[in-house]
């Protein structure tokens, strides 16, 4: 039988003796904006999230591990090889930052001992600490029955594309873990429906027309910024008048009425974390009377904005595995006299997509149609598995926290291997700040979390 202690007290002597490393590189990635940009050659993804990759190949390389980018989309770093694959999923894209910052969302910034930027949390720097945690036990030189390999995408915050690609043709690990998720483990997880609903602006006698609308930027946040644009008799405009310090503020922009609403942006499987922007804007259309041809159409979007337990969309229900479903409004467009709404729906494990889908398009009235819905289903693996056994085992050891794993909302890579689970980065009582402006990680739980990854990696291995 293994003796651990010695092991552990070699990896945490690694480690700690690395913070500064662990942090600069950490530091060294965030600075890269890898938002989904346009495709170029090599780059599916934009130049940027090919960059992020480049990167995490040449640390790799730095510390003698085999790597290879598959084609822009994601790229691996090995340590063995030979016996089962175990498999460590993050991904090196982010979301758009947004606006409210304190720091600059690129600058990687240190404050109080917090790590500020887009991607600190999620999933740059436990990406980064999954990785030093294989340094670690490269470096503790111990035979290893299995293989271990970090599989880093470059497109997990819009589809999953990355993984998708890679698993046609790259080998599938047979069991593995995501950085991506909160502490102790997530041993289940929410489907995740993306409903698309379209509908025409209908046609009115008002003296005022709504021409265009528009909020957020990806389904899985919660937009907080939405704009409206209005033309017809400028004499009407006059009359309108806002606060400074209110959350919507008009303008007359040449010869448009500008209507401009800011809520606070939440990731989407926490829709009451936020304040859609869409329905503080629908609410002053409504209450300002300029279109009252238009208040029952925009009283059904305010309903789909404001409402995040899926019941304007006939959907709301729960399972005793993950709770209730959650809807979130993430994106609004016009397109000449049409809207278009997508939505990012989190629904319980025991239920099935044909049945959300089915009872959205049964329900939704107003003028409004179903017009397309992309699934990804619940994960599940059962708390007594041993792989979750196994990655409680060394999070209590390490943290002396007894809790239960646990479900969540969120989708993260593990629902794309045949068994996985998220473990971290998310301590108990973290405030939820991804996806949101000041995004930041501790920095002793940054190291942390690589001292029980390191841990984690090495009992998978060595069983």
């Amino acid at each position: 039988m293994t003796d651990f202690s010695t092991i552990d007290k070699q990896l945490d002597e690694w480690i700690n003796a690395r913070r500064d490393e662990i942090i600069v590189s950490a530091q060294d990635l965030i600075r890269i904006p890898s938002v989904l940009g346009p495709a170029a050659p090599g780059a599916p993804f934009g130049i940027e999230p090919l960059r992020a990759l480049e990167y995490v190949r040449d640390l790799c390389d730095g510390h003698g591990l085999t790597t290879k980018i598959v084609d822009g989309y994601a790229m691996h770093a090995q340590l063995g090889d030979s016996g089962r694959l175990i498999g460590v999923l993050s991904h090196v894209d982010v979301v758009p930052a947004g606006e409210d910052w304190t720091y600059p969302p690129f600058g990687a910034v240190l404050a109080d001992g917090k790590l500020y930027g887009r991607g600190a949390l999620d999933d740059k720097g436990p990406g980064i600490a999954s990785l030093y945690a294989m340094f670690a036990v490269q470096a503790a030189g111990v035979k290893l029955k299995s293989r271990i390999r970090a599989i880093l995408g470059a497109d997990e915050e819009t589809g999953f594309r990355c993984v998708d690609y890679y698993f046609k043709h790259e080998e599938m690990p047979e069991i593995g873990f995501t950085p991506d998720g909160s502490f102790p483990a997530i041993y289940a997880e929410k489907g995740i429906a993306t409903p698309v609903l379209r509908s025409r602006i209908p046609s009115t006698s008002d003296a005022i027309k709504l021409i265009e609308f528009s909020a957020g930027a990806r389904s899985n946040m919660v937009p907080d910024r939405a704009v409206a644009k209005l033309t017809g008799n400028p004499a009407l405009f006059s009359s309108v008048k806002t606060a400074a310090e209110a959350p919507v503020r008009a303008a007359v922009e040449g010869e448009a009425l500008v209507v401009r609403a800011y809520g606070v942006s939440a990731h989407a499987s926490y829709p009451h974390e936020g304040i859609n922007a869409v329905g503080l804007l629908t609410e002053w259309l409504i209450g300002s009377g300029l279109v009252p041809g238009l208040q029952d159409w925009l009283t059904t979007l305010r309903s789909f904005a404001v409402d995040n337990t899926g019941a304007p969309l006939g959907i709301a229900g729960r399972d005793e595995i993950v709770g209730p479903l959650t809807s979130n409004l993430g994106v609004v467009a016009t397109d000449g006299e049409e809207l278009t709404a997508t939505f990012s729906v989190r629904y319980p494990v025991t239920w099935k997509s044909e049945q959300i889908k089915a009872s959205i398009a049964r329900t939704v009235t107003g003028g409004f149609e179903l017009v397309g819905l992309t699934d990804s289903p619940p994960l599940y693996v059962p708390k007594d598995d041993p792989l979750v056994k196994t990655l409680m085992e060394v999070y209590r050891a390490e943290t002396g926290d007894d809790g239960p794993p646990k479900t969540m909302g969120g989708g993260t890579y593990a629902r794309s291997l045949r068994k996985g689970v998220a473990f971290g980065p998310n301590f108990p009582g973290f405030p939820d700040v991804a996806h949101k402006a000041d995004e930041f990680w501790y920095i002793d739980e940054l190291i942390t979390s690589t001292r029980i990854y390191a841990k984690a990696l090495i009992r998978l291995a060595m069983a």
